[in-house]
C-alpha cells in the first residue's frame, strides 16, 4: 500500500489556548549510562523486575525509541513466524473463553495487514522482553530498550491503534519515515509490556504519562496512522495525542485512506465521495495551471488566456469541493465518541480535552483533506474546444 505524508502548517486558532509547557532538558550520555548502571546493580541485588522498573522510572520516555531498521526487522521476523505457523490466530471458542474479540482470519493471514498489536504483544513482545537484555542483563525492559542499550532519542511520534495489523503499521511507517528522524516512539514497542503496574501508575495522569513526556520534548513530526481495522480516533489516547500535538505546535501528518479515519460509518461513504470529488477538481485545476504556463512560455497568448479563464473556474470549483469535503469529513469523524480500554484513563483524558473536542475534530479533518489534495498529481491536460463549451462548463460549475 502506498501512502503519502502531508503536513499541517498553519492550524486554525484555539477558541481558548491551553497552557503550553516548556520542553525538558535532554539527558547527557553519561547520565543515561548511569541510569542503566544502577538498574543493573539493583537487578543483581534484588532480582525480579526491579532493574527494569528503575530504568523506566528514571530514563525519560523520549529515549524509548526504535529505529526505522528495527521496525522493519521486527516485521520481517513476524512474517517468518506467521509463515512457519509459530504465530497463529486464536479460534472463536478460545476468544470466547478468554473474553477477547475474535480477529478475522483473512486479516491475520494477509501479508499487508497481519496479526494485530495485541496478538504481537502477547505472543512475541512479552516473551522476548521477559529475557535479560543482551547488554545490561536486565529483564522486562521495553522492546525499545531491549534493543537499544543506551536508549534511542525519539524525534518521531507514531500515533496508532493496537487493533492495527503489524504489517500494515510497519509498512506505512517504514515507507514514510521522515528524513532526518532517528528514533520513533511507538507505544506498543516503547512502553514496558511486562510492567503493567508501573505503566498503570505512569498513565494515571495523562499530562504526566510517557506519551506526554515524549510530546513535550518536541519531536520533529507526529504521524497519525490510519488502518483498515479500526479508526484510530475512536481510541481516546490517540485523540489525546492529537490534542497535545496541536497544543505544542508539533508538525503533524496523516497517512492512509480517509475512510479509515471515519468514526461514523454511516457518514463515511458520503465523506469519501466528497473527498474524491475535491481531489478530481484539484487535479484538473493543477493540470490547467501547468498547461497555462506552458502556453505562456510558448508565447501562445490566445491559448494562455483561454486556460486562464478555465483555471479561474476550476479554482472556484476546487475551493467549493474542498469546503464540502471538509464538512462531510467532520460529520464522519467525531472524537467525542472515542473510548478507552481503562475507564479511569478515559475519565482523566476527557477532563483534559473536554473543551477542545471541536478544535481536535477540525484539525484532523483538515489534515485528511489536505493530505488527499496535495497527493493529487496534475497529469496532462489537453485544450479541446467545441461550440458552446465555455457556456456548458460555466453551467456545470454553477450547478456543482
Amino acid at each position: 500500500m502506498c501512502c503519502w505524508i502531508r503536513v499541517q502548517t498553519q492550524p486554525a486558532p484555539w477558541s481558548s489556548p491551553p497552557e503550553v509547557p516548556e520542553a525538558p532538558d535532554p539527558l547527557s550520555g553519561d547520565a543515561i549510562a548511569e541510569i542503566f548502571r544502577r538498574g543493573r546493580e539493583v537487578q543483581e541485588e534484588r532480582g525480579g523486575t526491579t532493574g527494569a522498573e528503575l530504568v523506566h522510572s528514571e530514563l525519560p520516555a523520549e529515549q524509548w525509541g526504535v529505529s526505522q531498521d528495527q521496525l522493519a526487522d521486527l516485521a520481517k521476523e513476524l512474517h517468518s513466524l506467521v509463515e512457519m505457523r509459530s504465530l497463529t490466530n486464536r479460534s472463536k471458542n478460545d476468544c470466547r473463553q478468554r473474553k477477547v474479540p475474535f480477529y478475522e482470519e483473512s486479516k491475520f493471514w494477509d501479508v499487508t495487514i497481519g496479526p494485530n498489536m495485541y496478538q504481537v504483544n502477547e505472543s512475541h513482545i512479552q516473551p522476548l522482553t521477559r529475557k535479560k537484555d543482551p547488554c545490561h542483563g536486565i529483564p522486562c525492559l521495553s522492546y525499545a530498550l531491549h534493543c537499544n542499550s543506551d536508549g534511542l532519542s525519539c524525534d518521531l511520534f507514531v500515533s496508532h491503534a493496537w487493533s492495527e495489523g503489524i504489517f500494515e503499521l510497519s509498512n506505512t511507517v517504514v515507507q514514510n519515515w521522515p528524513d532526518g528522524c532517528i528514533g520513533a516512539y511507538i507505544c506498543s514497542l516503547a512502553n514496558p509490556q511486562n510492567l503493567p503496574e508501573l505503566m498503570s501508575h505512569m498513565i494515571e495522569t495523562p499530562s504526566q504519562s510517557p506519551f506526554f513526556r515524549v510530546l513535550i520534548s518536541r519531536p520533529k513530526r507526529l504521524l497519525m496512522i490510519a488502518n483498515s481495522n479500526v479508526p484510530i480516533h475512536s481510541r481516546l489516547w490517540c485523540v489525546y495525542e492529537a490534542h497535545c500535538a496541536r497544543t505544542l505546535g508539533i508538525t503533524t501528518a496523516v497517512l492512509g485512506d480517509p475512510a479509515h479515519f471515519a468514526t461514523n460509518r454511516w457518514a463515511s461513504g458520503a465523506a469519501t465521495r466528497a473527498v474524491k470529488a475535491a481531489v478530481r477538481a484539484r487535479r484538473r485545476e493543477l493540470a490547467i495551471a501547468d498547461a497555462m504556463e506552458s502556453a505562456a512560455a510558448d508565447m501562445d497568448i490566445m491559448a494562455a488566456g483561454m486556460y486562464l479563464r478555465r483555471f479561474e473556474r476550476w479554482g472556484k470549483r476546487a475551493e467549493r469541493s474542498t469546503a464540502r469535503a471538509t464538512e462531510r469529513m467532520k460529520r464522519a469523524l467525531d472524537v467525542r465518541k472515542a473510548t478507552c480500554s481503562r475507564p479511569e484513563d478515559g475519565e482523566a483524558i476527557r477532563m483534559e480535552i473536554r473543551n477542545y473536542s471541536d478544535e481536535i475534530n477540525s484539525m484532523i479533518c483538515e489534515l485528511i483533506i489536505k493530505d488527499q489534495l496535495q497527493r493529487a498529481p496534475a497529469g496532462p491536460y489537453k485544450l479541446t474546444w467545441y461550440p458552446g463549451q465555455d457556456l456548458i462548463e460555466g453551467l456545470c460549475i454553477f450547478f456543482q
